[in-house]
């Protein structure tokens, strides 16, 4: 099987469309999206999910593609890539997670997710932290979508 290539703006694009279809909250906000291209600082995806009074949880994603935007596959690995975007997704967090509802996230394209969870899979802080996953890929017809794994899909 063929390896999905993806830059860092195709696995925002696909997390945000998962996101604008996920559950049955009333307000679905984009509060903020980093452009890979545009080599913008910050968190890559900010999204508020909410009811009518606002009550709901914030989501931060630090996004990874295995893509160039000339759309070659990218020099550095995987593993370099992935641990980076820990480190940013850590960097980012301010406030005791439980507490504020904030949902922290790595997004990457789907063909590496299990090496992701082999990653990460044993590892303490993250698993306290419930640090996510988003897989991003393209479906048979070229459209984007994603998958969220959730704590107990990746951590033992």
């Amino acid at each position: 099987m063929k390896k999905d290539l993806l830059s860092e703006n195709e696995v925002i694009d696909a997390v945000v469309k998962y996101f604008n279809t996920k559950g049955r909250t009333e307000v679905k906000k984009v509060v903020s999206r980093a452009d890979a291209s545009q080599k913008e600082h910050g968190v890559d995806l900010q999204i508020k999910l909410a009811n009518a009074k606002g009550n709901g949880n914030k989501y931060f994603i630090e996004a990874k593609g295995n893509k160039r935007a000339d759309g070659t596959a990218m020099r550095s690995t995987f593993n370099t890539n992935f641990r980076w975007a820990i480190s940013q997704i850590i960097l980012r967090i301010k406030v005791d997670s439980t507490k504020n509802n904030y949902i922290y996230g790595i997004a990457i394209p789907d063909s590496e997710i299990e090496r992701a969870k082999n990653l990460i899979r044993d590892n303490w802080a993250l698993k306290t932290l419930k640090i996510r996953l988003y897989g991003a890929r393209h479906t048979e017809n070229g459209n984007l979508e994603a998958i969220e794994y959730l704590p107990s899909d990746i951590y033992n």
